[in-house]
This record gives structure tokens, C-alpha cells and sequence, in this order.
């Protein structure tokens, strides 16, 4: 996936695209389900949703999460039994999705290729159009703007994405907005409102798009590529904040590649075990590993 098939546009017609996964790591997690929805002038005309056999067994804070059970899966296709089912019904539409970047990164990963349908993300939107609430996720977006409740699985998150994009895009056409004047400059001077700890930003150009501008940031474990602080400066140049530990404020937990592949052997930090109580009472944190830490550094 290139940056350049990221993109920004009023349409009609396109695919809305949601996986579940085993966690949010394209490079040791798996993919469980995948849904789309092909919409036509903004109709929904035909769907897809497939249960997906994994190859190692879902964790039960997976479970707990989706509701998706190794039973339900068991018997199901492996993730390359429908790849090409899967590319064809997405064809060369542009794929809408919420943080849409994480589930063609699991798609790219899974079928061993490049997806090169542009894409679309309505966080991104959302941030710009409604910067009033507190938390952009879809959870919070579906009660805010009272859309159909998304439930962690494919399809139910797909109508609710399609359905906030259709609010995203009304709302923008009640007040007169277009593309131009959401992203009218990338660019802000930094410094307001960043929590920089003992670390300070070494530049003044912030962008407010940026994956991590805002967010709280705990990382834990060593990086093998990377020191530490040297990541967490990369972070606060960003726009991040960082955190010692975990706790409600936190938003990403970045795990080092020794934490992540202990989670495949059934150990985990009292920093995951946390962030994973918080995730299932509905706090809005995410745990990811090193590699798809550089991944969102890059996008």
C-alpha cells in the first residue's frame, strides 16, 4: 500500500471494507472476518462477509471483544481461499473504512500482495468535521451522531461507517464545506497544548492529520530498530504525549517486538494485561507492535 492511494473526495459510489483480526499487528495477527459493502449512489446494492479460519487460536480478549469463538471459525476458509473472491468484489473501487489504512494492511499482509485501490478513511474526516467531541473511534462516533451501533463485527461496523459518511457528508453540505476548506492548511505551528514531558519537540511544524497528534503514547519492551528514545521523540514530534504508564488517558500502547511475539506463546505485560481490562470496558486505547508502529510513522 502507497501513501499516494490515500485520498479525500465527496463520492457516491464505492466499497466499505471492515475486517476483524486477532490483533492489530498485520505482521502477527491474523484476520478472523472480512465484510464490504458495494455502495451505488449511495445505496448499498450487494455484500460480502466471510468468517476466516486463522491459523493459530483466538485469544479470549479476541473473543470477549468480537464475540467471535474458535468454534465459529473452525471448518472455515483460510485467508488465500478468498482472495480472489475478495479482490473481485472490491474491484478497482475506492475502499472506504474507519482507520481504513489498518484493514488493507492485514488484506496486503494476508494475500501477499499490494492492494492499489485508493482508499478513504472517515476518522480522518471525522476529526475535521466534528473536532467538538472528544473521541473520533466509530463506538463513540455511532452514539455521538446516533448511527446504527457497531458491534466489532464486519458488516454491522460497515453500515455504521457508511452511514457516517453520509452524515460527514450532509454536515459539510449544511455548512457550505468542502474538501479544501477541511485540509485548508496541513500544517500548524506546535507547541500548544503538547504534553512534552522531558522530551521536546525538535520542530516547529506539527501537522494535526498526523496518526499521533493528541494521542497518549506508552511504549514498553525493547525496540529492536529503534531506541526507545528515539521513538518517543519521533512521537512528540508528532505531536504525541507521552506516558510512563497505562491508564484511562492512554491511547496506543506500543509493544516492542520481544512483547509482541510473547503474546504468541501466551505471555503478556501487566502494561497489555491493563490496556486489554480498559479496551473491554470501552476506553479508547489500541495495542500495536514495533513494525506497525514505523508503518504509521510513514503514512
Amino acid at each position: 500500500m502507497s501513501a499516494t492511494n490515500y485520498t479525500r473526495r465527496i463520492i457516491d459510489d464505492y466499497c466499505v471494507l471492515d475486517t476483524e483480526t486477532t490483533g492489530l499487528s498485520a505482521y502477527y495477527d491474523e484476520v478472523i472476518e472480512i465484510g464490504i459493502l458495494r455502495v451505488r449512489n449511495n445505496q448499498i446494492v450487494d455484500r460480502y462477509s466471510q468468517l476466516i479460519q486463522p491459523e493459530y487460536e483466538i485469544d479470549s480478549f479476541i473473543t470477549a471483544l468480537t464475540g467471535i469463538t474458535n468454534e465459529m471459525v473452525a471448518g472455515m476458509p483460510s485467508i488465500m481461499e478468498v482472495k480472489d473472491t475478495v479482490l473481485s468484489f472490491l474491484g478497482d473501487d475506492i475502499i472506504l473504512g474507519h482507520n481504513t489504512s489498518f484493514d488493507i494492511r492485514f488484506l496486503n499482509e494476508g494475500f501477499g500482495i499490494k492492494l492499489n485501490n485508493k482508499y478513504m478513511d472517515t476518522m480522518q474526516f471525522a476529526r475535521k468535521v466534528y473536532p467538538e467531541f472528544k473521541h473520533h473511534r466509530l463506538t463513540d462516533l455511532t452514539k455521538s451522531l446516533k448511527l446504527s451501533n457497531n458491534e466489532h463485527r464486519t458488516i454491522a461496523d460497515c453500515i455504521a461507517t457508511k452511514e457516517l459518511y453520509d452524515t460527514i457528508k450532509k454536515t459539510m453540505a449544511d455548512k457550505g464545506l468542502r474538501i479544501e476548506d477541511l485540509w485548508a492548511s496541513e500544517k500548524h505551528h506546535g507547541g500548544k497544548g503538547i504534553d512534552i514531558r522531558t522530551i521536546i519537540p525538535t520542530t516547529v511544524e506539527i501537522d494535526e492529520d498526523g496518526f499521533f497528534y493528541g494521542r497518549h503514547v506508552v511504549f514498553t519492551g525493547k525496540l529492536e530498530k529503534m531506541v526507545r528514545k528515539d521513538a518517543m521523540q519521533l512521537v512528540v514530534n508528532l505531536g504525541g504525549i507521552l506516558d510512563n504508564s497505562v491508564t484511562k488517558k492512554t491511547n496506543y500502547l506500543i509493544l516492542g517486538d520481544n512483547d509482541y511475539n510473547a503474546i504468541l506463546h501466551g505471555e503478556k505485560s501487566s502494561k497489555h494485561k491493563k490496556a486489554e481490562k480498559l479496551k473491554l470496558e470501552g476506553n479508547d486505547i489500541e495495542i500495536i507492535d514495533e513494525l506497525t508502529f514505523y508503518d504509521l510513522l510513514n503514512e
